[in-house]
């Protein structure tokens, strides 16, 4: 499958490299990017053919594009794409709003293509060894899901530059970039929660920077936290009658552990080496498993637009 990567960050990089690891169901062909020059040295330094300013142009010359610009062009470039019978792939969050998502969703059913939100950590294998591993626990009474980050970015907010990693103006949020990595998880493995309620830290320009959100499933709770602006020390956990389970990384899990009330510590999952590149090309053969079946997962799609309409609900 032939894509085009819209965007030049350092996600589209991992994107290729990733791409790598799929056994040839994925070959980045071609890059988009508004400044020609800034396109031209992306496709020289990952020997990519072809690079556009023009977004029509990369569209026809694909079977599908991965979407890794800021978050409020996602809509307008998907709709784009699949309005020229396009696959798409969207990097998390898929859009600005959950109505955003919905309609994304609908273009897509109707142009009978697949589209799909690049949440990496929810199509690794690490994934599945929590959620494998959750009847060992007992009766589920309480996770905490975190994912705090010290930005590479943020000293230069702090010094006074202006960063599309803290501009609310482009969709931006910690929520939307950070706390995806827990609260889609949790919506996976826990279901939809009967409510909820958070808070959360906003800099100077208004942009949401920290926060936490509580799920609240009647007989178990689940806290949701996330930053950009702290770094964490202290794994996850999910933490059941019978034991727990701690992850030391949800976003890039390398060590889960079963922990029984009664008895030793065992290890369920060890990756020292795990890299975001290896973690991303699992959920690119899930979309690759989509095209070829011809449809959406629903799996998939709903959890995309439940954690959406949670993080609307949250920010307003």
């Amino acid at each position: 499958m032939k894509f085009g990567i819209i965007g030049t960050n350092f996600v589209s990089s991992w994107f290729v490299a990733a791409a790598e690891n799929t056994g040839g169901a994925v070959l980045p062909t071609a890059v988009f990017s508004r400044d020609l020059k800034r396109g031209e040295d992306f496709a020289r330094r990952h020997n990519l053919p072809l690079y556009y300013d023009n977004l029509d142009a990369i569209i026809d010359a694909v079977d599908a594009v991965y979407i890794a610009s800021p978050t409020n062009v996602h809509l307008p470039q998907a709709l784009a794409a699949i309005e020229r019978g396009r696959h798409v792939l969207v990097e998390k969050t898929m859009t600005e709003s959950v109505e955003g998502t919905r309609d994304l969703f609908a273009a897509a059913d109707m142009a009978g293509v697949v589209a799909m939100e690049a949440t990496r950590n929810l199509h690794a294998p690490a994934h599945e060894v929590v959620r494998n591993a959750l009847g060992r626990l007992g009766t589920l009474r309480y996770a905490h899901l975190e994912n705090l980050q010290y930005s590479s970015r943020y000293d230069r907010h702090r010094a006074g530059e202006v960063l599309n990693a803290f501009n609310p103006a482009l969709g931006n949020s910690a929520v939307a970039d950070i706390g995806v990595y827990c609260l889609e998880p949790a919506l996976d493995w826990f279901g939809s929660p009967l409510t909820h309620r958070g808070t959360s830290v906003r800099l100077e320009n208004g942009f949401e920077a920290l926060g936490s959100i509580q799920l609240d499933y009647g007989a178990m709770v689940v806290d949701v936290v996330y930053s950009k602006i702290v770094s964490g020390v202290t794994p996850s956990t999910i933490i059941g009658e019978k034991g727990a389970l701690t992850i030391d990384n949800l976003g890039q899990p390398s060590l889960i552990e079963w922990l029984p009330r009664d008895g030793e510590a065992q290890v369920l999952s060890c990756d020292p080496d795990a890299a975001p590149m290896a973690n991303m090309h699992f959920e690119l053969l899930d979309f690759v498993s989509q095209v070829q079946a011809g449809q959406v997962d629903p799996r998939w799609r709903d959890i995309t637009i439940r954690a959406r309409q949670i993080m609307d609900e949250h920010l307003r």
